[in-house]
């Protein structure tokens, strides 16, 4: 609004007050500097269809975000199988008692001593005939009164969340030489109150499995699980699990219901299992079916002591029931026949060789799996070629329909044009691999995808070579059915610059159209876990509660505004800082714009519609908007929120008059 214009005029005789002279300095300033630009909307020209799967995420066990955060486990260390920590370890899971134990005693990391009146006793682990990996616990009561045990406060010792009233279960795996009663209690630890508890015989010189359900009497944040011993005796636990009841669970599956619930609302579509934690020698999915104490616990990529309590079928299962599309990765060092039983295993008939296990395992139907990545962030070179085709001939022979997804990386660099496939390209060594891949795709009649990576750290995406590898492909492809797919957005913050770099990347997608499906990296973070960099949750959680970040509220908005036609739009007025996407939807009855400024001023816009003239005069707006590192804490979960207002439409002009805040995510919906 120009500083001379009536309206301006008027206000400023209401300010006498030298507060009020003061602020409207400020106003006065703001409108100077703020710039005026036009939106054309050209309703009536041809639509292209946008994928209903850019709102999509990936889930990796980074940050802690699959054990000690969306599994229901609330246990962290169920196998023992952390070594034991110094006495005097500075780490924040310190021993309680330390002071009590001798230079003697061990106890698996996460875990710490519990002594209660004057009772004596020893800790050791056992790397001998462990139940699972390579040790277990043994708890020793030797002489004295009260009890000697040991206790486990979940993921970073933060302290598990007990509700009054609600059933909890779990069970351990034990032996003893000598029959010996077990204590199993849920507590408050720094009350030092016992709310619930269990006693177990352990009878067998073997592993048993030890049940027990319990309900506490009174609710904390800061609980721990005990096991404990009251009489002397020797015990060897080798296996602990402890989840909710059905009440927090969702639909019934080992799997957090706030977190899952939370996923639903905002509005993912995809959801990718992949990453970096599929590329160590360890990650095999034969090692992840059957009951959960039975996968043995593996060296991880992101954490050394991983668990495979919650793995590739019960990502499915959460996908299957959330509604979401789910795409797992695979390790490419899975055998051919391996993978022919994994197809099997998730498409087979109930009555075949590996539909019988799944079947066994709780899922009776098939899964329908569509798609599924070979790798992670890979070198696709002539090792890979190597890997992949008779990988991809046992798949595609067991189900024709199964669309494989290449797990390629990033071009930081454009690919020149033209270009030689076995000449040295920039980020890669050739396209040779890639155009054997195609080859074999279309000899067969098969799909096949290539998954490429991107940096979101803000508040511009940084494309590198990304738009010209989908022009190489197209060239070498042949006729070969294939797309180009961005599984991950990658960034090391959760701010708002994230969340203005994702939605510029998922509009350059829609604007473009050859891209079928973009997830964001990571789905989710346990709050205060950031050991590794990629401190980018679009979810944060505790054990009480979970809250959006920036570019999760990006996500939703996106997703909850979806339409399924790409309207062309331009943007007047080069130096405003606006990127524009306009939808519509097949009836032509409905419209949306995003609108990213990603300037420092605000940006005041009329908006022309041409073909258009929506039934309600009234525009219903909602905005993300504020400084470039603010993010959502949990003191202060809705720090960073969007906000919802109107605005009006004239149709006897067709247009729109409104101001977009500095660095702000807009959705305007006419109707």
């Amino acid at each position: 609004m120009p500083t001379n214009s009536p309206r301006v005029a008027i206000q400023v005789s209401r300010f006498s007050t030298r507060a009020g002279r003061a602020f409207l300095w400020l106003v006065l300033c703001n409108v100077s500097t703020a710039q005026e630009c036009t939106i054309q909307i050209q309703f009536d020209q041809r639509a292209l269809p946008i994928s209903r799967y850019l709102t999509g995420a990936c889930i990796e066990d980074v940050n802690h975000e699959v054990y000690g955060g969306i599994d229901s486990q609330m246990i962290f260390g169920e196998s023992f199988a952390e070594p034991a920590q110094p006495r005097k370890s500075k780490r924040k899971n310190t021993f309680r008692d330390g002071d009590r134990l001798t230079d003697d005693d061990e106890i698996s990391g996460p875990w710490r001593a519990l002594r209660r009146g004057n009772a004596i006793g020893k800790y050791s682990l056992h790397k001998q005939d462990p139940f699972s990996g390579t040790q277990s616990q043994s708890l020793t009561f030797a002489a004295g009164e009260g009890e000697i045990g040991m206790t486990n406060a979940s993921l970073n010792d933060w302290g598990m969340h007990f509700v009054e009233g609600k059933p909890y279960e779990g069970y351990i795996y034990a032996r003893s030489d000598t029959a010996i009663s077990l204590s199993i209690t849920l507590e408050d630890r720094d009350r030092d109150l016992v709310y619930a508890e269990q006693i177990l015989t352990v009878s067998k010189s073997e592993w048993q499995q030890l049940k027990f359900d319990l309900t506490p009497n009174g609710s904390t944040t800061s609980g721990q699980f005990a096991v404990k011993l009251k009489q002397p005796g020797t015990v060897a636990i080798g296996y602990a699990f402890l989840q909710p009841g059905s009440w927090r669970r969702f639909r019934d599956l080992p799997t957090r219901r706030d977190v899952a619930e939370a996923l639903v609302a905002q509005g993912i579509t995809v959801l990718r299992q992949g990453g970096s934690m599929v590329n160590v020698g360890e990650y095999r999915w034969k090692k992840m079916i059957g009951p959960r104490a039975g996968r043995p616990p593996y060296t991880g990529a992101w954490y050394p002591y991983s668990s495979n309590g919650w793995g590739i079928f019960d990502f499915l299962n959460l996908c299957e029931a959330a509604g979401f599309l789910g795409i797992p990765a695979i390790n490419m060092g899975e055998t051919p026949p391996d993978m022919a039983d994994f197809v099997e295993y998730c498409n087979g008939p109930a009555d075949s060789t590996w539909g019988r296990k799944r079947v066994a395992d709780g899922h009776p139907t098939p899964y329908r799996l569509k798609y599924l990545q070979l790798g992670n962030e890979e070198d696709v070179d002539e090792n890979y070629w190597r890997k992949f085709e008779p990988i991809a001939n046992e798949i595609w022979a067991k189900d024709a329909e199964i669309i494989l997804i290449v797990g390629d990386f990033a071009y930081s660099q454009p690919i020149p044009d033209p270009f030689h496939v076995s000449g040295a390209l920039s980020g890669i060594t050739s396209l040779a691999a890639h155009q054997k891949i195609l080859q074999l795709a279309n000899g067969l009649g098969r799909e096949v995808w290539f998954d490429v990576h991107i940096r979101t750290d803000g508040p511009q995406p940084d494309w590198g070579g990304t738009m010209s590898y989908l022009n190489a492909l197209e060239r070498i492809a042949e006729g070969a059915k294939h797309r180009v797919v961005i599984f991950e957005l990658n960034a090391n913050n959760h701010s708002q610059q994230r969340a203005l770099a994702n939605a510029l990347a998922i509009h350059a997608v829609q604007r473009d159209g050859r891209i079928p499906m973009v997830t964001s990296a990571n789905c989710l973070q346990p709050d205060g876990e950031n050991d590794n960099a990629w401190n980018q949750g679009l979810l944060f959680l505790n054990p009480t509660s979970v809250w959006l970040q920036p570019p999760g509220y990006v996500t939703q908005m996106i997703s909850q505004s979806h339409l399924p036609l790409l309207v062309t739009s331009t943007v007047e007025g080069t130096e405003s800082g606006l990127d524009v996407v306009a939808k519509r939807s097949e009836d032509g009855q409905q419209l949306v714009l995003q609108v990213v400024n990603s300037s420092v001023r605000e940006q005041s816009a009329t908006i022309h519609m041409h073909g258009y003239a929506p039934s309600q005069s009234v525009v219903h707006v909602e905005q993300l908007a504020g400084p470039l590192e603010a993010v959502n804490t949990a003191e202060n979960p809705t720090n960073m929120t969007p906000r919802k207002s109107t605005c009006l439409h004239d149709n006897a002009i067709g247009q729109t008059h409104h101001s977009f805040p500095p660095y702000s995510f807009s959705v305007l919906t006419y109707r």
